[in-house]
């Protein structure tokens, strides 16, 4: 079973809830004694929770174990990326559900996710039309008429005077 179907099984019982959470609160952690005292049932409660990877017992004390989150998040993200193949990684945190959903304002940043668009989106053997570009970049972000600006500003895509027909071209590096 997924890691991160583990946690929200674990923590979707009260009980478990709470022994987690006092556990958490207790900054140097807690011997089960101790929260035997407070909590009737939470020997029960751990066995789901250690099992779950949410605690750790180190030094005759129950700890929370933090990193449990962070490799849930990266298993999920795994299992379903958020950006769609081949997608450059320097880029792929830019992306939920498949299309952008932030415009980095570092310009660094927007030119390497507009290379990573048009490298993925345009071959440069051949010649467009306005429309299938703007088709092609609406898959990608909400915005494609900004996307082709952004394109044309930057020399990834160069259009002809008439704005009919676009093409491909290297940018210059940043």
């Amino acid at each position: 079973m997924e890691p991160s179907h583990l946690i929200v099984k674990a923590l979707a019982d009260p009980e478990r809830l709470r022994v987690f959470a006092d556990i958490v609160l207790t900054d140097s952690g807690t011997t089960v004694t101790d929260l035997r005292a407070r909590h009737p049932r939470a020997e029960k409660a751990l066995v789901r929770l250690f099992e779950a990877g949410l605690v750790t017992r180190e030094d005759g004390k129950v700890r929370a174990a933090p990193d449990a989150f962070k490799d849930a998040a990266a298993a999920a993200r795994a299992a379903a990326p958020a950006a769609p193949p081949g997608v450059s990684p320097e880029v792929a945190q830019l992306y939920s559900n498949g299309r952008v959903s932030v415009m980095p304002v570092n310009r660094r940043t927007r030119v390497a996710l507009l290379r990573d668009i048009a490298g993925r989106r345009f071959a440069f053997d051949r010649v467009y039309t306005e429309a299938e570009v703007t088709e092609t970049l609406a898959a990608e972000y909400h915005d494609p008429l900004q996307l082709r600006r952004d394109m044309v500003d930057e020399l990834l895509l160069e259009r002809t005077l008439g704005g009919r027909e676009y093409r491909r071209r290297e940018a210059p590096p940043i």
